[in-house]
């Protein structure tokens, strides 16, 4: 029996085609819309774990310096004062409507190792003897001092405070091959050591550069440490200062300060009610005598990069951090505020 073929021409209908399309459209959205819902979170979450990330880094900065300040310096800032600053803490207050400053000084940075004049190789036990007034350094960083005023000012192991008067300068440095000359004697024997019993000293009492830095935000919202010689109108660094941006979209910079006034080796119990709480800080114009400061709640309010289109209208700042009011914003901007006490070094 012969089969018979039936060819089919007409191939698909016009209602077919159409439903074709519309399932594919259907398909193509979701497929968006999956695509920008993802993508939007992924921008959030990348917005907020920079901004947590980055202000939380420079919120410890912050907190770290402040616990090293005072280490090293002279003991009357009086008579040594440093870079013109006579108190290990400066405060710079910013009132009611702007982030505040602050300036410590202390031996933040280890330079290098002291040696003995004329260098070179030297049999232990053996020490830079008591009374030199002149000394090499062994640099171990990229900082070295100079006999100008922004790098002369040294502690030896934290122990003794000197001022470079006379180097050899190469760059503006002052060269590890040649002596240093200081401005007064040391009060001590400092010991090299022998760390490979091979009879060779190797290493010296650490050599700390003494200096102030100023915290502060710019113009732009840049939170700033600036190394010496700060212009803190500004929040710039001069000619002579290490100026190094540490975290952007910084909204504000808050310090409150509690003291001992009366010197009774106690922090001052403002409230009378016996214990430290956060009514016996005082903002930074309250404080008479900067040189009483004994611990400093440190602040920093952070806003993300980006705009959360899912957060529209709910991101708002703390109404008040410490004495610096905040007004709504109802933007759609997520913010992440870091608080802590640091106890001033003794």
């Amino acid at each position: 029996m012969k089969m018979l073929y039936h060819k089919n021409d007409k191939g698909y209908t016009l209602v077919e085609m159409l439903i074709a399309i519309v399932i594919g459209f259907v398909l193509i959205s979701a497929a968006t819309a999956t695509y920008i819902s993802q993508n939007r979170s992924y921008v959030a979450q990348e917005s907020v774990s920079e901004i947590n990330t980055q202000s939380k880094i420079a919120h410890d900065l912050i907190a770290d310096a402040i616990r090293s300040a005072g280490y090293g310096v002279p003991a009357s800032m009086n008579q040594d004062p440093i870079n013109g600053f006579t108190t290990i803490v400066t405060p710079v207050e910013g009132g009611t409507g702007a982030p505040d400053a602050i300036t410590i000084v202390g031996g933040f940075r280890r330079i290098g190792q002291l040696w003995p004049a004329g260098g070179g190789a030297v049999t232990c036990p053996a020490v830079v003897p008591l009374d030199a007034t002149a000394i090499r350094i062994n640099y171990s960083g990229n900082v070295a001092v100079n006999a100008a005023s922004d790098r002369s000012l040294l502690s030896i192991d934290g122990v003794q405070f000197v001022q470079v008067s006379a180097c050899t300068i190469t760059n503006g440095s002052c060269v590890a091959s040649a002596d240093i000359t200081l401005d007064r004697s040391l009060i001590q024997d400092f010991p090299l050591l022998d760390t490979d019993s091979d009879t060779q000293c190797d290493v010296g009492r650490p050599v700390y550069l003494v200096e102030d830095i100023t915290f502060c935000v710019d113009a732009n919202s840049t939170l700033r440490r600036i190394r010496r010689n700060a212009d803190i109108t500004n929040c710039a660094g001069i000619a002579g200062s290490d100026d190094d941006a540490i975290a952007e979209n910084i909204e504000d910079l808050q310090f409150a300060y509690a003291v001992d006034a009366d010197n009774d080796g106690e922090i001052d119990d403002l409230n009378n009610n016996n214990m430290l709480d956060g009514g016996d800080f005082i903002n930074g114009s309250a404080v008479a005598d900067p040189a009483d400061i004994r611990a400093i709640r440190v602040n920093v309010l952070a806003r993300a990069d980006k705009a959360d289109v899912n957060y529209a209208g709910l991101g708002n700042p703390p109404g008040l951090i410490e004495n610096r009011s905040h007004a709504a914003t109802n933007d759609s901007f997520r913010r992440r505020w870091w608080q802590t006490l640091v106890t001033m070094r003794n």
